[in-house]
């Protein structure tokens, strides 16, 4: 599990460096033309399906576009900074605005298809279930001589 809530080992250097430099200063920003690394996102299995949840409140469903390509999920979206708020000049501005892009590559014992994408109380939700050939599945062991090959013979030689 990957827990990006705070600095944690799978942080580089950099990475580290360039959160503390946030953290220390409060840079203003316009909102307008800057762009937001995405919602936050939460990945876990629940049974037989891989459940992905974007926490994007204050996002219109219809600007999000989610797509998967070769295993990888993206999901894109914008936020718009209301006309209102545009003449402000902000000491603190913690919303973010603007374009997003997330992507993740999904595991490859789910299917590339979601069975249900809903958005409720701005939390973007996906399930995907679990690809068949990633089931677990009983197989039948037979006892005594006969071995079956699966075309009807039985694997003896007359």
């Amino acid at each position: 599990m990957i827990d990006r809530s705070g600095i944690g080992q799978a942080m580089s250097l950099r990475q580290m460096m360039d959160r503390m430099f946030e953290d220390a200063f409060v840079v203003p920003r316009s909102g307008a033309a800057e762009s937001w690394s995405g919602p936050a996102l939460d990945v876990y299995e629940s049974g037989d399906a891989l459940i992905v949840e974007a926490y994007a409140p204050g996002i219109h469903p219809e600007s999000i576009d989610v797509q998967v390509e070769r295993g990888v999920l993206t999901i894109r979206g914008q936020t718009d900074t209301k006309e209102s708020e545009s003449n402000r000049h902000y000491v603190l501005r913690e919303h973010p605005t603007g374009r997003f892009t997330r992507s993740l590559q999904l595991p490859a014992s789910y299917t590339a298809d979601p069975t249900e994408a809903t958005y409720q109380q701005g939390v973007l939700r996906l399930i995907f279930p679990k690809a068949e050939e990633a089931k677990p599945r009983r197989i039948q062991v037979s006892a005594g001589g006969a071995t079956s090959l699966g075309n009807g013979q039985d694997g003896s030689t007359s």
